[in-house]
């Protein structure tokens, strides 16, 4: 909810400049936001089908809404393509899970004896490969670049944290809550997985010139991060998948935000053309600056107690080389995030006329900076509230996170 309050607010100059089919884009974000509440709450195979794609649909529709722009128009049929796909791998796997158990609800499956089948251990390996899909984990993230770079912008930054907070949240509940019994096996899936996502989002992103496919390839990297935690399999790690999302929500719609903001200045959203912004606009340089800081871990922002309490979780279950590519990781990013920032700060504009933001986006990236900034410095209520959302894990054995000394 709170993802769509900001993406509205980031729209409204924005669809203020639309011929046509104002107010039918309101009222798509409020559908698929309606729809991702009701994933998260889902709590059996057939809701999570009948809501992931009551969620897919208005995305569908969002991110070629600009009809007369050819890149949105490929983004969206790319989109649809590869959504059918992992929509067909979610019915497949759902059928074989019910054909293997006889269960649809995952509190009936997690009571019920059940021994790990071949085809039971492919219908659940597709079923996370779908969601692994629309949280664009590697190697099913190969919609994201294309689709950041062609959709809307504002549909760019609703679509990189609020289906993917959606998705977490059925996965959570699927692997901590339904499957605790297979936890040897998934683990390693959620290792790998995460490897795969931290190494080649970052290194990919080096090479980027614009900036919303750079920001494409960091919320790949930075998934690979938060299953970190997923792979932690316990409260703890739980606990710390809910903050990290949080902390990730402020940074990313606040980069976001800013990237609305200059591309409707300067209709541009190459990484060269933010030359100088510091001097065309000192509140969007620095605004940028924080939220890019954040998103690479940097002390004492959000992002950064974020990766800590992920790594913390993971160091209690041992996994000291998946904290290891972490950390190499976190090395990678700052590289490709203080271009942005040398760009913004050292070199010189190519255009000094200064950049107009909008009262609804500069509210949107005071929002963002207040809860990068809070988060960082007093994340204990927030963290609370998070150890509160997994009580259903309880099984899982109590959490610490909450009362380390930050």
């Amino acid at each position: 909810m709170s993802a769509g309050i900001l993406v509205i607010l980031s729209s409204i100059d924005f669809v203020g400049r639309f011929r046509f089919f104002k107010a039918e884009y309101y009222f798509l974000v409020m559908m698929t936001v309606l729809a991702m509440m009701f994933m998260a709450s889902a709590n059996d195979l057939l809701s999570v089908f009948v809501t992931l794609e009551f969620a897919s649909f208005g995305f569908y529709v969002l991110v070629p809404y600009l009809r007369e722009d050819l890149r949105s128009s490929e983004a969206g049929l790319k989109f649809f393509i590869l959504g059918v796909f992992a929509a067909a791998m979610l019915v497949f796997g759902i059928s074989l899970v019910y054909g293997e158990t006889g269960q649809l609800i995952f509190s009936e499956m997690a009571e019920a004896p059940i021994d790990l089948t071949p085809g039971l251990a492919v219908g659940w390996t597709l079923i996370i490969a779908a969601l692994g899909f629309k949280i664009g984990a590697a190697p099913l993230h190969s919609w994201i670049p294309d689709t950041y770079h062609g959709a809307p912008t504002p549909v760019t930054a609703f679509l990189s944290i609020a289906p993917k907070g959606a998705a977490f949240a059925i996965l959570l509940r699927m692997l901590f809550s339904t499957l605790p019994g297979f936890k040897p096996e998934w683990v390693w899936l959620m290792i790998g997985t995460a490897i795969l996502s931290m190494l080649y989002g970052n290194i990919v992103a080096i090479a980027q010139r614009n900036i919303k496919r750079l920001l494409a390839y960091s919320g790949i990297a930075q998934i690979g991060t938060i299953l970190i935690g997923m792979a932690a399999g316990t409260r703890q790690g739980a606990d710390s998948v809910l903050f990290y999302l949080l902390t990730y929500l402020f940074a990313n719609l606040g980069a976001f935000a800013v990237v609305i903001a200059f591309s409707q200045s300067t209709n541009s959203d190459e990484i060269e053309d933010y030359s100088g912004l510091n001097r065309r606009s000192p509140f969007l340089a620095f605004s940028m600056l924080v939220f890019l800081l954040s998103l690479a871990g940097v002390p004492p922002l959000a992002g950064f107690i974020g990766k800590l309490y992920v790594f913390v979780a993971a160091i209690h279950e041992g996994l000291y080389t998946l904290i290891t590519v972490g950390l190499i990781s976190i090395i990678i990013s700052m590289y490709y995030y203080l271009i942005v920032v040398k760009n913004m700060y050292i070199n010189e504009p190519t255009d000094p006329a200064p950049i107009f933001v909008p009262g609804p986006l500069k509210a949107v990236i005071f929002i963002s900076l207040a809860g990068t900034v809070i988060l960082g410095v007093w994340p204990q209520p927030f963290m609370a509230f998070a150890v509160a959302a997994t009580g259903i894990f309880s099984h899982l054995g109590p959490t610490s996170l909450v009362s380390l000394p930050f």
